[in-house]
Parts: C-alpha cells; structure tokens; sequence
C-alpha cells in the first residue's frame, strides 16, 4: 500500500489524496503581507480601508444586519467543534496507526499550518488590514503630542462636569443606577446612530452600521473579563449582555467602531466615544462621556493623585452610583479565566503591531487631549 508524503496528502485511508503544495505558502503567504503592509499605510488607507474594506463592511451589513442574532458567534462554536472532533479523530489515528505514527503526526501538523494559513489570509482580506492604515490621529488631523499635566487636568474636568450634566434626567433602576429605557437589547439596535451622526462631523468614520449583537454565552465572556468582541469574518459587533446599563452603549460603539474600520482598541475606544457623544439618544451621550471620564481619570491617577481625589469627588452622586455598579461588575466575574484572557488578548494585539499590549487601551487619553486642543483653536 501505497501512502502519499505526510505533507502533501491525506495518510488516513492510503487512497494517496494529495493536498495542493502551494497551500503550505498560505501562511507564510499571509504573514508577509501584514509585514509589507506595515511599510505603506497610506497605500493601505487607500486601497484597502477606503476602498476594498468599505465594500466588505457594507455586503457584511447588508446580509447580516438583520439576524437578531451573532452569526460570528454560532461560526465560532461550529468551529471549536469541529476541532475538537479533528482532534478527537487524529487521536484515535495516532493510537490505531503503530508503525506510521510519524506519518500521521507531520500530517496532522501539515494540516493544522495550512488551516492557519488560509484563516489568516482571510482574517487579512476581510478586516485585518485595517490595523496597518495610519493612525486616526494623523487621519483627522489632530494634534495628538505628549500632554503636560495640565492639560490632562483640564480634560478631566471638562468631562467629568459633562458626565454629571448629562446624567441629570436619565432613569433609574431600584438602586439608582442609570437604566436603559429600553433595555439592553434596545440599546444595541440604537447604537448605529451615532455613526450616522458622527459621519458629518470626521470624515473618517463613515460607512455602513448594523446593530451590534447580543452574545448568548454572555456570563462566559464576562469571566473573561471581556466586554464585547468583533467578528471579523462576519463583520459584527457583539455586546457581553451582563454589562451594568450605564456601560453599554460605549461597549456596543466600540464594537462598531472595529466595523467602521478600526482595528486598534485604543482608536475604537475613541471612536466609540465619538459616535456616543454625537448620538441624539441622552443615555447615549452619558455613557460615552462617563466611558472617556474614567479612561482620563485613571490617566490622572497615575500622575497627579491629589488632582484626581479633587475631581473625583466633584462627580454627581448618580454617576457615582453607576460607578460603583461598573465596580461590582469587573469584582463579581474576576478570576483566573480573566487573567488567562488578557495574556492572550495582549499577546494577539503585540502580533498585531501594538507593541504595547493592553496598555495600549489607555493611549485613548492622547486622543481626547487632542480633540481639546482643536476645540481651543476652533473658539479663538
């Protein structure tokens, strides 16, 4: 009996099936287009994000927008289980095959290189791209240099005060937390507005918007310590449902602002905000200025304490409420599982080309500084 090599065939049966070698450069393939991409940001923001990506998001909203329900998340769990059966079956090869097990070990491993290949090249296509466009501050023209102290300081007050002003009015739930009127599902199918809004403002923003989506395995994504995710092979964005109310319609405009075209989360956490604070909804506007109040805030902390108590003190005692709320929440779902989450979550934004992990979450605060600073020269 006659068994193709292990790195070009399929050694299960013997029938000499053979899989094509050029799939084996679909990875290396892939790869070497991030890099070459990371060379021409402006070729990228062009070609691919004005242009190629704006028809894949508008196809992705078109066809999908209207499923009540993450099509990315059912795919997701389609497809944990069909590799838990590919390796349930290659298990039970390995043990049956005495004699070949080599074989079928670098088959296996050929197998797993091509798959990751071909998913990589098609995460790029469709969506992965978009993290080597240029960053949003140079998009916008915004004046984005390191901040002194004091102007921090004053993007703090200003949002803060903002945050208080428009939470005055908002309903309340029975412990006097900020509620959705209508729920959080309501508030999902909202959230596009604010782009709609936003897009005659930044000219960067615009394009196609579908609701965000609820997340069935919410509970599961909390414990993870995740928010919201955006699938980039069905282009939706989706919610973690346990979210406290006053924190969700930033979370769902941060989903959508990876639908918009922006990979980096630093740069979503700002669009995000943008869209929520244009939103013609007020809970909306509340949840985007209290989101960009506690990114500053913490900011802050970490270099003027005694300017952060002072401010801190200043918030409303309704947007203290809602505070402590987004507190028991991160308490009730912290654990290992998170901690596993985010070593992970960092190690794909470092392979990304965000050489700071996580902490690039915090860059927001460059973002907000320089959105002050075009307001300053807009009203001399």
């Amino acid at each position: 009996m006659e068994y193709s090599t292990p790195l070009t065939g399929d050694t299960e049966s013997g029938t000499g099936a053979r899989r094509p070698r050029w799939s084996l450069a679909l990875l290396p393939v892939a790869v070497g287009l991030q890099l070459g991409a990371s060379l021409a940001p402006s070729l990228v923001e062009s070609l691919y994000s004005e242009r190629l990506y704006r028809v894949v998001a508008t196809i992705f909203a078109a066809a999908l927008g209207w499923v009540p329900f993450s099509v990315g998340e059912l795919l997701l769990w389609l497809a944990i289980g069909a590799a838990v059966g590919w390796a349930v079956r290659g298990l039970r090869r390995l043990v049956r095959g005495r004699g070949r097990r080599g074989v079928l070990l670098l088959s296996a491993l050929a197998q797993v290189w091509v798959a990751a290949g071909a998913l990589y090249l098609v995460f790029i296509g469709l969506w992965g791209l978009n993290y080597r466009r240029p960053p949003y501050a140079a998009l916008a023209e915004l004046d984005a240099r390191p901040a002194t102290v004091a102007e921090l300081s004053a993007v703090c007050a200003r949002l803060v005060a903002a945050a208080n002003h428009a939470r005055e009015g908002l309903p309340e739930d029975g412990h006097g937390v900020a509620r959705l009127p209508d729920g959080r599902s309501g508030a999902l199918r909202r959230a596009p507005a604010g782009y709609d809004e936003a897009a005659g403002i930044a000219s960067v923003v615009p394009g196609a918007s579908a609701p965000a989506k609820p997340v069935l395995l919410s509970t599961a994504m909390a414990y993870l310590g995740v928010t919201g995710i955006f699938s980039p092979f069905t282009g939706e964005a989706n919610v973690n449902m346990t979210l406290p109310e006053p924190d969700l319609p930033f979370a769902a405009c941060h989903e959508l602002a990876h639908a918009h075209g922006f990979a980096r989360e630093d740069e979503a956490n700002y669009v995000g905000y943008l869209a929520c604070s244009r939103h013609r909804d007020g809970d909306f506007r509340y949840s985007g200025l209290l989101a960009a109040s506690i990114y500053a805030m913490n900011a802050l902390a970490r270099v003027d304490r005694d300017g952060h108590a002072r401010l801190d003190s200043s918030r409303s005692p309704g947007v203290k409420r809602d505070l402590a709320a987004l507190v028991a929440w991160a308490e009730r779902y912290r654990g290992a599982a998170e901690r596993v989450s985010q070593a992970v979550n960092n190690a794909y934004l470092k392979s990304q080309g965000e050489k700071e992990g996580v902490r690039s979450y915090g860059r927001m605060v460059d973002l907000l500084i320089a959105e002050e600073r075009e307001r300053s020269a807009r009203s001399r």
